[in-house]
């Protein structure tokens, strides 16, 4: 579909702009085109521009190679291109989250070592009442993973309250705000969730691995 504009000035007969709407498919090869250049973009000759010289030049005679020839404003490139921007934004940020996490269960791990040392007295108490490995394990297991939990929950429900926030603020045009969608969710809960697994295993491992004898002669 296009739209011919005659510029004022001009003689009668002549056009000086054509606004021209391109096809699905041409706009699905731009991505294509992008992939498979070896060199700067503003050397791509893009499949649109390609098809609106050759159209123009069998009626004008010149070139259809010839870039130059006329010059065309290409808006499908600029969204192409703003879609790049966003899709490479989302993927920096969802690594600098999953580090943000890692580290954090880390931390959730050295706590819960330190506090398998502060209990060490404990631990032998239960042992040689007949706790089973298996159960001061489990304990301790479940102890990293709920503290982990909370603390990754706690964080999610800030960040919505942020997000909330900032919604709330005037916005300019085409932006739509800070939205969270379920599927951005399940991929933190399950991150979460396999950090906190990862990260109370060990502690929870040294605690039921001390000797009973050991364990109650250790003394801060």
């Amino acid at each position: 579909m296009s739209r011919d504009m005659p510029r004022r000035d001009a003689a009668a007969g002549t056009l000086s702009d054509i606004i021209v709407a391109p096809k699905d498919w041409v706009v699905d090869e731009l991505p294509r085109a992008l992939d498979r250049r070896d060199g700067r973009i503003e050397d791509i000759d893009w499949p649109l521009e390609q098809n609106v010289r050759a159209i123009l030049a069998r009626r004008h005679g010149f070139d259809p190679a010839d870039t130059q020839a006329i010059a065309m404003w290409d808006t499908s490139l600029q969204t192409l291109m703003f879609g790049r921007m966003v899709g490479h934004m989302k993927q920096f940020f969802t690594i600098v989250g999953i580090v943000t996490l890692l580290l954090g269960g880390i931390g959730v791990m050295n706590i819960m070592l330190v506090a398998v040392k502060e209990r060490t007295r404990e631990i032998g108490v239960r042992k040689a009442l007949g706790a089973t490995t298996a159960a001061i394990q489990r304990q301790f297991f479940l102890e990293g993973l709920f503290l982990t939990l909370l603390s990754g929950g706690a964080g999610m429900l800030v960040a919505l309250g942020l997000c909330r926030l900032v919604n709330l603020a005037p916005m300019p045009d085409r932006f739509s705000g800070m939205i969270l969608s379920w599927q951005s969710g399940l991929v933190a809960l399950a991150t979460l969730v396999t950090i906190g697994i990862a990260t109370s295993t060990y502690p929870a491992r040294r605690a039921a691995e001390l000797p009973p004898v050991e364990a109650l002669r250790f003394e801060m």
